[in-house]
């Protein structure tokens, strides 16, 4: 029982982080990166500390190791602040959707990365599935482009504005990439330190730490300003409230919880949905053009995430 409860916080979390990056895409093309990236912990620090006063009479994480504090921190920064930071500029570059299959990538990086640091089995099927989820990848990528040049500019394009977009479109892709391994570093961190910890109390010490490290990115950067610019612009501030809720909060909530509880194989198949989940709403609310092939591709990916641990 409690393991299929897991599985169903597992399917949470796909759930969660298909409206968080959805909600974040919009903030991001209002406010802008820095901004959304802190004001979303910040939300997320705060929703999380009233849970914990509610479950555990605390608002902070109490009776916690040194060595916790330490990975699950690092997990903070890793996680959140390097990979945000890339995830949120590839929102903007090339859109939520192929943001977040090229995230479901995370996962073979952290089953390779398990292999290695805790001598996790890697069988060869589990290798044929990561083989069949970057093909999967590959065909979306290679679909999206040639989409996203005709959208942009449906007649001619001259040399000058084609290499633009093509530089745009590498760039989205590559901090899509770089997010996915620092994701999977942070799982990785985030396994290190864990163990034996409530799910409430362990996303607190990874969101915290990422406030920090935002904050003191902000002011050593000089944009203060920009995040308090933000706050006066209810729409943006109202959309990563909202984002923050979804990603932050009850998505990285639901994760721990289904790790501490599930299978690691079943919950990774199950949180990696997103690519999949994200297409009808983008098509639906947004009116996005979303090709077959990328359809399958994200189908193939998701298929290739399942070969590799289930």
């Amino acid at each position: 029982m409690t393991a299929r409860i897991g599985e169903l916080a597992a399917l949470g979390t796909a759930i969660s982080w298909t409206i968080g990056a959805l909600v974040m895409e919009q903030a991001v093309k209002r406010v802008g990166v820095m901004a959304v990236n802190t004001l979303k912990v910040a939300f997320g620090t705060l929703y999380l500390a009233l849970l914990a006063y509610v479950l555990n009479g605390s608002f902070i994480p109490t009776n916690i190791s040194g060595s916790a504090w330490i990975f699950l921190s690092a997990s903070g920064v890793v996680g959140f602040v390097i990979g945000d930071y890339f995830l949120l500029h590839a929102y903007a570059l090339v859109g939520s959707s192929l943001t977040m299959l090229l995230m479901s990538l995370s996962v073979p990086f952290t089953a390779i990365g398990a292999f290695f640091i805790f001598k996790e089995k890697l069988s060869y099927w589990s290798l044929a599935g990561i083989l069949v989820c970057i093909t999967g990848i590959a065909l979306t990528v290679s679909a999206g482009w040639k989409k996203q040049k005709n959208e942009i500019s449906p007649e001619k394009t001259d040399d000058v504005q084609s290499q633009t977009l093509k530089r745009r479109y590498h760039i989205g892709v590559v901090f899509s990439i770089l997010s996915a391994l620092c994701m999977a570093v942070g799982t990785l961190f985030t396994k290190a330190g864990a163990a034996g910890i409530n799910s409430v109390s362990a996303t607190q010490i990874r969101i915290i730490s990422a406030l920090v490290g935002f904050l003191l990115f902000a002011l050593f950067t000089g944009k203060v300003g920009e995040i308090k610019k933000s706050v006066h612009d209810r729409k943006g501030f109202s959309l990563i409230a909202v984002g923050g809720l979804f990603g932050p909060f009850i998505g990285v909530g639901l994760l721990i919880f289904a790790l501490q509880n599930a299978k690691a194989g079943i919950v990774s198949t199950l949180s990696s949905l997103t690519p999949v989940l994200i297409i009808p709403p983008s098509i639906i609310f947004f009116k996005r053009l979303i090709l077959p092939v990328e359809i399958l591709g994200a189908c193939c990916a998701v298929a290739g995430l399942a070969m590799l641990f289930l």
